[in-house]
């Protein structure tokens, strides 16, 4: 007897869940005909993937496979490339010649998207310009930045890019104000990791303590399997 009281509160409380999030209505019908493998049908394909749990599993398990083949991303991109040189493919040799370091080969493969139809693509852009920072070639790396503003594009991933190379050439002013934006809003810490040492840099240390400070809530919100090397940005942020 409990266990039916249980099966349908649970029935309901999913019917009702189908109702106020507006899923279609034979949902319920599965739920009430299909006790069990029903509840249990809806839970997977509609609760449980916007809790975020299935993407931690997939870049938990993103990590391992990169921990012991560094090199598969690259060579799946090279290869892919090889067989169709479109833009997109070009743009994911691209991002994994970042994910490796070889920012001078990311930056000629950025650079060749940057042509034809293709000629202002905010993500061509917005990846040539980082690559131009991490290469030192930060007066480019602002002119990409202004051509994505003359698009609309001024987010966070944008601002970041900006406030390297602005920092790089001196202009702390601006830097700061593209840090103080940029910080809050990327998910990772690198963002607010950066802000923390360009205050520490300028001799702005309340401020940094205090971003400091927010820093290790963040941190100690990232789960577990991801905190070594979260733990990297708090160590670059007070070197």
């Amino acid at each position: 007897m409990p266990i039916l009281i249980l099966s349908l509160i649970i029935q309901v409380t999913l019917i009702i869940h189908v109702i106020r999030t507006g899923r279609p209505t034979w949902w319920i019908f599965l739920i009430l005909f299909a006790p069990g493998i029903g509840s249990t049908i809806y839970v997977l394909l509609e609760i449980l993937p916007n809790t975020g749990i299935f993407s931690t599993v997939r870049k938990a398990e993103q990590k391992v496979i990169k921990a012991l083949d560094p090199t598969r991303e690259l060579r799946a991109a090279q290869e892919a490339f090889d067989l169709t040189p479109t833009v997109g493919n070009r743009l994911r040799l691209a991002h994994a010649s970042v994910e490796m370091g070889d920012f001078a080969n990311a930056e000629m493969l950025y650079r060749d998207c940057l042509e034809g139809q293709f000629v202002d693509d905010p993500t061509a852009l917005l990846g040539h310009a980082r690559t131009l920072v991490e290469l030192g070639r930060h007066k480019e790396a602002i002119e990409r930045i202004n051509q994505l503003r003359v698009f609309g594009r001024e987010g966070p991933a944008e601002a970041l890019v900006f406030a390297r190379a602005a920092e790089a050439l001196g202009q702390n002013e601006d830097a700061e104000e593209a840090y103080a934006f940029a910080a809050p809003r990327i998910p990772t810490l690198e963002a607010q990791a950066r802000y923390i040492r360009f205050l520490r840099l300028v001799g702005k240390d309340v401020d940094a303590t205090r971003e400091l400070q927010e820093f290790d809530v963040r941190l100690s919100r990232v789960p577990r399997h991801f905190q070594a090397d979260a733990r990297k940005w708090r160590t670059f942020a007070i070197a």
